[in-house]
């Protein structure tokens, strides 16, 4: 199971069960077509009392409740279950036509179909590798079956590029009432909680600090000179890093606690960040000048990877992106699961990952108080790279221990002092150079620093 996998059927999950009215229901019946646990499971995303969950395998394994005999006869009754859910299944299913029509037949009249598919990606035979699939499969898998096709989306991180497809009886996916039913909460979402902070004692060893200035002062700093036309700050917390901009703005947060109204040049999105980018980004920031952008979310590595790439999809040569929370002062407060009141999670891993998969950036990690930030130039926005290993990435990082690199991030050891030279001359490149053709921009910038 690789990441991407799990958050499409997250989305799945959110955008259509949680506008459907099976959640009036006191049992929803789940069935997991090729439902081992194999570096995950879909079973964490529907893992709330109301789901029954049912994961059949060709094969014994973890998670699998039962073993089919025969691919393409599934041992349940016409209509039994009220969502077939299915990853990573069809390519390795020769007659996987026949396979559907089965799902088909076990799915109930009001249920849905998640289908989630390979367009990309090596040969990886379990025992046969036969397909590869486009958006056209799905419509022809509804065609052929007579389902409406919902929702199709081709995701474009690699290696897989996963192809999703949801698939109701016709009209079934749309509720005919207001659904008021709450969605569960699952484990795959409760891991990447944010614990509160009233449950969390204060713990003086544990809660240091360390900068040389608030980071607070320098973003105010960066704002002063970039003197942004637009600018996107993703987590917004109580506003006061949005209350620096007085350009027109784009603040997203799905639950902010702002301690003031907000402007009229500023306009907030009360939703996650994957959320904004899947629904809203290409109608509000694709004619936008977006010159600087502030990643202030989730504090886990894949979703401020996520936020990079998306961000940079609209970017300009010129645009700046600051990530904040690189550098954890103790070995807790970098820990993936809060513990500790001050928190960096692993964004650290972040800066290491650009780093090493896009020396083209300009990288530059500064001393700011509680927790570092990391400024970042020289976008490109046609650049594919972080997209196209992004599952290998978030595998490689997710696990990744502090031990390997302890003294050089809990001891500032690559930061620049917020009053480095370097720091003015980025700034003042971003300012004077956006209005001058873009092309070569990150080799004079790089230049210019290198002096």
């Amino acid at each position: 199971m690789h990441a991407s996998s799990l958050e499409n059927m997250q989305r799945c999950y959110q955008e259509f069960l949680g506008t459907s009215s099976l959640l009036h229901k006191p049992l929803v019946r789940v069935l997991d077509i090729g439902g081992a646990n194999i570096n995950g499971s879909y079973s964490d995303i529907f893992s709330d009392e109301k789901f029954q969950y049912v994961a059949v395998d060709l094969a014994e394994g973890e998670g699998v409740d039962l073993v089919l005999d025969n691919p393409y006869q599934l041992p349940f009754q016409d209509a039994e279950f009220d969502v077939v859910i299915s990853g990573q299944v069809f390519e390795h299913a020769e007659f996987f036509w026949k396979l559907f029509e089965e799902i088909v037949r076990v799915m109930s009249l009001n249920g849905f179909i998640f289908l989630i598919v390979p367009s990309s990606g090596p040969i990886h035979r379990y025992p046969v590798d036969c397909y590869r699939f486009y958006p056209d499969a799905m419509q022809a898998l509804a065609n052929y079956t007579g389902l409406n096709l919902d929702a199709c989306w081709l995701d474009d991180r690699g290696p897989w590029n996963d192809l999703v497809g949801v698939f109701s009886h016709n009209g079934a996916a749309k509720s005919s009432t207001q659904v008021d039913a709450r969605l569960p909460v699952n484990r795959f979402m409760a891991q990447m909680s944010v614990a509160p902070l009233f449950d969390i004692d204060a713990n003086p060893d544990v809660d240091v600090i360390s900068g040389e200035m608030l980071y607070l002062d320098l973003l105010c700093q960066i704002h002063a000179v970039v003197q942004p036309r637009h600018y996107l700050e993703i987590g917004v917390r109580q506003g006061r890093s949005l209350s620096l901009a007085n350009c027109l703005s784009i603040a997203v947060d799905p639950e902010p606690d702002l301690s003031f109204d907000l402007p009229s040049h500023q306009v907030l999105f009360k939703k996650s960040s994957d959320a904004f980018f899947h629904e809203d980004a290409t109608s509000v920031l694709s004619d936008k000048q977006l010159d600087l952008a502030f990643i202030d979310g989730m504090h886990l590595f894949e979703f401020a990877l996520r936020d990079f790439i998306n961000i940079e999809r609209y970017s300009l040569a010129t645009s700046l992106v600051v990530i904040d929370d690189i550098y954890p002062n103790h070995p807790i407060q970098a820990e993936r699961k809060r513990r500790s009141r001050v928190w960096t999670g692993d964004i650290w891993k972040l800066h290491d990952c650009l780093r090493r998969i896009r020396p083209d950036l300009v990288l530059i990690p500064i001393d700011t108080a509680p927790t570092g930030l990391l400024l970042v130039a020289g976008l490109n926005s046609a650049n594919r790279t972080l997209s196209d290993q992004y599952n290998p990435l978030v595998r490689k990082y997710r696990n990744l221990p502090l031990d390997d690199s302890e003294l050089e991030i809990l001891g500032r050891q690559d930061a620049l002092a917020p009053d480095d030279v370097n720091i003015e001359i980025l700034l003042q490149a971003i300012r004077e150079e956006r209005n001058k053709p873009q092309a070569g921009f990150n080799l004079r910038l790089k230049q210019l620093l290198s002096h």
